[in-house]
């Protein structure tokens, strides 16, 4: 019965009945998010990312608009915290382009707009996986490489 009390409490916590925002762990397992350089796969790697900022109870901050139940100062550190989870995935290279962005939606559609918008530097780059790719006689689908 009294687990049942504590799950109550943090599925309120959860659906944002109190007046404040708290960070509570989703669950002990922590993602281990690849650093990403410009060259792989950009939309697995963003997933990768969602899912560790969800984890955090950050994932809020890419809505882009702060919430009515959260205050101002609490809005400003989720921000914080999770443009800085967003950067920590980053190559230096990738992390100077938006070094000085403070909002987490902005970070992350200047992301979105840089890698996943068909662009001539992102077709090129497709071209020369296309040409790199190394078929094998006799494996699978799943196993294929790039030289």
């Amino acid at each position: 019965m009294e687990n049942q009390e504590e799950e109550a409490k943090d599925v309120s916590r959860v659906s944002g009945s109190s007046s404040s925002w708290s960070r509570f762990p989703v669950s002990t397992l922590k993602l281990a998010v690849e650093i990403f350089d410009g060259t792989g796969h950009f939309g697995i790697w963003q997933g990768k990312v969602l899912d560790s900022l969800f984890q955090q109870g950050l994932d809020i901050a890419i809505e882009g608009e702060k919430p009515e139940e959260v205050e101002q100062k609490d809005w400003s550190i989720i921000n914080q915290l999770a443009c800085g989870t967003i950067r920590s995935c980053l190559t230096r290279e990738q992390k100077y382009a938006v070094k000085n962005e403070t909002s987490a939606h902005k970070l992350w559609k200047a992301l979105d707009d840089k890698f996943l918008k068909k662009s001539g530097q992102n077709k090129l780059l497709m071209k020369k996986r296309l040409f790199r790719f190394d078929y094998q006689q006799g494996t699978t689908k799943c196993t294929h490489h790039y030289v």
